[in-house]
């Protein structure tokens, strides 16, 4: 965690203290909610779309924080010690960078439509083997979320890895301009913000920016079956870059065929002797394996700590996560969604052994006027692969039922009393939806934990 007196902060920050502080006082972390504030902090007032931070300034001194930034254009000033900035987004930003340029870790961001936050833990495990390593908790990956995770981060810090999300264009370039990484990684190019951003080429160009912010002689890693992001590659410069690409016909494949048991998958690569043992379900984690694999052997970790962190893996949670429950068991991919991610999970579905595979989908937001039809496909996509059952809720969801001639009901409820009797049998659920949606709540329900 960050720990500094006042006076390198402003410095750090080249800002100005408005009112008398007690420079051999430190503070010890930063926090944007005041909620969250405990002793000596630094709280970072955020001017968000329903509230303005500023408001609970004063109420965060009393808590116990040792001192707040504060917006210029916010008068008259506070009667209790504030640090003057311009924008207090930005400055909290500079203060990230300039942090991490002084703890000088190797920085490995990493970027994707799908896959992004599976690599990143299997990076974590890898690394962790043999060094500090740290790494983005939960979704802090956004212009906010990146500076708060940096400043998480210890002062003996070998390796970090950031996760770097984006809804529009723009942000990626933001998010490398406070890091700046070492080795870039774009896992895939999936229908995720498309109505943001128009297309899978315009998503793929939001991506790329992720080589904006590498440094010189860096290495990028990229998805070779993503023809837009080849597509984006050939109209960049990418002089001084280490490109190097992953997946059928790239640099790092996977050598034979991938095999499913109820601890996760087992497949060789063409860079490493012996098998990986993989703690994770579906062909497309493999997929995200390979760009690990190889950072790792480019940074001369030892193969077997490789191999051992990537058996050992500890998955953030709903992604692609089997639960026993009763004589079942619960796939839970319930954190996010969307066509490519909802497609993935049905092929993981049907590779794991059991009598039946059952499905329950929800909506997949974010994904404009072909909305409509990209659920039907779902729908169908299930049908085509072999799914016993398919059990739908929310709006966009009727179209996925109808696309399967699957059941659709009106809440995750009715689901739970329709499903739970099944989990008697020997067979298999996946639960997915967009984060919204909020799916998880009825794998707490099958998993008895119903609010």
């Amino acid at each position: 965690m960050i720990v500094k007196t006042i006076q390198e902060i402003t410095n750090m920050m080249h800002a100005n203290v408005h009112g008398d502080i007690d420079d051999t006082r430190k503070i010890h972390g930063v926090v944007i909610d005041s909620r969250q504030v405990t002793k000596d902090v630094l709280y970072v007032p955020i001017i968000g779309q329903r509230a303005d931070g500023h408001v609970f300034a004063k109420q965060t001194i009393e808590d116990g924080a040792l001192i707040s930034l504060w917006q210029k254009d916010h008068l008259p000033y506070p009667d209790f010690p504030v640090i003057l900035v311009d924008d207090t987004l930005k400055a909290m930003q500079d203060l990230a960078k300039a942090y991490l340029d002084e703890l000088r870790p190797l920085v490995i961001g990493v970027t994707g439509s799908n896959g992004k936050t599976s690599c990143k833990d299997m990076l974590y495990s890898i690394f962790s083997q043999e060094k500090k390593t740290q790494k983005t908790q939960g979704n802090r990956n956004s212009e906010i979320g990146l500076p708060l995770t940096i400043f998480d981060f210890d002062e003996d810090i070998e390796v970090a890895i950031l996760e770097m999300g984006m809804e529009n264009k723009g942000e990626i370039m933001q998010l490398t301009s406070i890091a700046q990484p070492d080795i870039s990684v774009i896992t895939s190019v999936g229908s995720a913000h498309m109505e943001n951003l128009g297309g899978r080429l315009q998503i793929a160009q939001a991506k790329c920016e992720i080589l904006e912010g590498l440094k010189e002689n860096g290495l990028f890693l990229y998805n070779h079956e993503s023809e837009e992001i080849k597509q984006v590659l050939s109209t960049l410069n990418t002089e001084n870059k280490k490109i190097v690409s992953f997946g059928q016909g790239g640099d790092v494949v996977i050598t034979s065929d991938i095999k499913y048991d109820k601890e996760g998958i087992v497949f060789n690569c063409n860079i490493l002797d012996a098998p990986v043992h993989l703690r994770a379900f579906g062909d497309f984690q493999a997929m995200n394996a390979l760009p690990c694999i190889f950072i790792a052997k480019a940074c001369q970790l030892k193969e077997e700590s490789i191999l051992k962190g990537l058996a050992d893996l500890e998955m953030t949670k709903m992604r692609t996560q089997l639960i026993p429950v009763s004589n079942a068991y619960i796939l839970d991919d319930t954190y996010k969604s969307n066509p490519e991610s909802a497609k993935a999970a049905i092929d993981t579905l049907m590779e794991l052994p059991t009598q039946k595979h059952i499905a329950i989908l929800s909506d997949m937001l974010d994904l404009g006027s072909e909305e409509k039809q990209l659920h039907f496909d779902v729908g169908e996509y299930a049908k085509q692969k072999g799914v016993d059952e398919l059990y739908c809720t929310g709006p966009l969801s009727r179209e996925t039922s109808d696309g399967f001639n699957g059941k659709w009901y009106e809440t995750k409820d009715e689901i739970y009393e329709a499903v739970k009797p099944l989990l008697d049998q020997d067979c298999i659920v996946l639960i997915k939806g967009s984060r919204a949606m909020k799916m998880d709540t009825l794998v707490d329900a099958f998993r008895g934990k119903k609010q």
